[in-house]
């Protein structure tokens, strides 16, 4: 059984302990594969390491910027982390850059615990006027 496989089947059994002692031989192996990052982030998350999650999928996502399900990560494990600065910085860079994610960022319930905090009505009314 060869690294990759490994890690799959330790995630698949949720033994994320594990996993991430083989998610970081692989990156270590070649730590230019966006997948990688995005696994690690991943195993963090499990873990409870939301902001090493978010740096991890911040890694990831310098390597494969057009990858939503990244995007979501980064987005998921600020808030999860409370690091409110960094969670604005990460949606304003977003807007700027994929003007096609506002409608999510602004109507999604997934922001839902975001609307009334005073950075996101900045943002929304600075870039999403409906």
């Amino acid at each position: 059984m060869n690294l990759i496989e490994k890690y799959n089947n330790l995630a698949d059994e949720k033994r994320w302990k594990e996993a991430i002692i083989v998610i970081r031989e692989i990156i270590k192996l070649n730590p230019e594969i966006d997948t990688s990052w995005f696994n690690y982030g991943v195993c963090l998350n499990e873990l409870g390491k939301y902001e090493e999650a978010a740096d991890a999928f911040i890694k990831a996502h310098e390597l494969n910027i057009k990858d939503y399900g990244i995007h979501y990560r980064i987005f998921h494990s600020l808030l999860l982390a409370e690091d409110y600065q960094q969670l604005y910085e990460f949606l304003e860079y977003l807007c700027l850059t994929f003007e096609e994610e506002r409608t999510t960022i602004f109507e999604s319930e997934e922001f839902l615990t975001l609307i009334n905090r005073k950075e996101f009505i900045d943002l929304k009314k600075k870039y999403y006027n409906v």
